[in-house]
């Protein structure tokens, strides 16, 4: 079975609820869920969930009926959280916990994302600091495994300590916190799993030291998560990456457009926003399959003179105004070409993989988000499967409660389900005594690990 195949498979699959596992596990930063199922398909009993929103735990809810959802802060429950589990397991110990907190902070649409470097900066913007709020929980539950996962920028984020003043970086800081884990730490690519997306996230696995497995790992030189199977190129018995073209050819979506055919009746998910005049105009100029971008639309709309120059706002042959480029309005009613990245307002380049999913995956203004030959973005039933959210994943509370936006942006905030799974299996083989060393990440081969960075302390 081909990977493509294989994940439409996952997608599509209609599952019945496992039974109750012995390998229990809490997820922090839940969000909607997206994640933790992966991880639930994979063995895993999620008995308790943690997350700020009420809107993102409300959807939460509705999937995981065995969990109980910790509503607020956690700066404030992280205590109920330990209560809870106590109280749901008794003296059992916990096998997993999950850390997934918002990217925002360290997002590259944040503006505050070039003083990475500056530790007053991360201390000031509380979301960057969010990793560290696991480790009280962590110090009272001692898990046998804890993985966190963010944008790679994490890696790079410094910090001040509150308590000692000492500058580190975040990840240095959580290490040094978990004096009774090994940490291992490394950036992963989707599309190396045969995900047809290009997302790139840093993981962090820590190990107890009790593990009987963790010398093993040591020894073979080996990472606690999946090996690769898929390359940019076709190499080291790796398949290419799939390309979002060959994606959407397979799950045959009814073709949508933003002026004349926005949604699809029969299924809900399947919309887009719907549009005309130029923001239509825009989109329908540039070429299908192209790759191209609005700012190279080389044809007038009103004399039709064709190689237009680039970077201009007006007609050279006729004076107006080209109304199927990025345009804005000055004071003086001049109009000038809207300053942006070579990405945006740019269709996905159809022979590799989808650009990565994001919260504003409806914007066309947005990192290649238009649809690689139908004039409009990928509608929210693409992008949830090109996160490869299983279709019995339920969406009906944002419907009911008129919150329908929530969907793109639980959707572009998850780590992919899919990989969750492929994840969240090897994770059980470990903690049930299994060693498959054939399947495990390799230190220096697959180009995954990295070191965790040392910052000389400053005053």
């Amino acid at each position: 079975m081909t990977a493509t195949n294989e994940i439409k498979k996952f997608i599509l699959k209609k599952r019945v609820r496992r039974g109750f596992s012995a390998l229990t596990a809490i997820s922090l930063f839940s969000g909607a869920g997206i994640s933790d199922l992966g991880y639930e398909l994979a063995g895993f009993q999620i008995v308790v969930q943690s997350e700020k929103d009420f809107d993102r735990a409300n959807i939460c809810e509705q999937n995981f009926p065995n969990s109980t959802c910790i509503k607020g802060d956690i700066e404030k429950t992280w205590k109920k959280i330990i209560r809870q589990y106590r109280k749901s397991e008794k003296q059992q110990r916990l096998s997993l916990l999950t850390v997934t907190p918002p990217c925002q902070g360290m997002s590259s649409s944040n503006p505050g994302r070039g003083k990475i470097t500056d530790p007053e900066h991360g201390v000031r913007d509380e979301r960057n600091l969010l990793l560290l709020s696991a480790i009280p929980i962590i110090n009272q539950l001692k898990p046998r495994v804890v993985v966190a996962e963010n944008v790679p920028a994490l890696l790079n984020r410094v910090i001040r300590e509150k308590n000692t003043g000492k500058i580190k970086t975040v990840v240095q800081a959580f290490a040094d916190e978990l004096i009774e884990y090994e940490l291992f730490v490394g950036v992963v690519q989707m599309a190396d799993y045969g995900i047809p997306q290009l997302r790139r996230r840093a993981i962090l696995v820590a190990v107890h030291k009790d593990e009987k497995w963790l010398e093993n790992l040591k020894k073979g030189k080996l990472l606690p998560w999946v090996r690769p199977t898929h390359s940019e190129t076709a190499i080291d018995n790796r398949k290419k990456w799939v390309s979002v073209r060959s994606w959407l050819n397979q799950m045959r979506y009814s073709a949508l457009d933003a002026k004349t055919k926005p949604s699809n009746p029969k299924d809900a998910l399947h919309y887009v926003p719907s549009y005309d005049g130029d923001r239509y105009l825009m989109v329908l100029s540039i070429p299908p399959y192209s790759g191209k971008n609005a700012y190279q639309n080389s044809i007038c709309p009103e004399c039709n003179k064709n190689s237009i120059p680039l970077e201009v706002a007006y007609c050279p042959h006729c004076g107006n105004l080209l109304r199927n480029r990025p345009y804005v309005l000055r004071k003086n009613g001049r109009a000038r070409l809207i300053k942006g990245f070579h990405s945006s307002y740019r269709r996905m380049p159809p022979d590799r993989p989808a650009s990565t999913v994001t919260t504003n995956s409806s914007h066309i203004g947005g990192d290649y988000k238009i649809h690689p030959w139908e004039n409009r973005v990928m509608s929210a039933r693409e992008c949830a499967d090109l996160q490869t959210v299983p279709r019995t994943f339920k969406w009906n509370w944002a419907f009911e409660n008129d919150h329908r936006y929530y969907i793109r942006n639980v959707i572009g905030e998850a780590l992919p389900t899919y990989f969750a799974y492929l994840h969240g299996k090897i994770l059980m083989q470990l903690l049930q005594g299994k060693f498959p060393e054939d399947s495990l990440s390799r230190f220096g081969v697959d180009g995954q690990d990295r070191k965790i960075s040392k910052i000389h302390e400053q005053e």
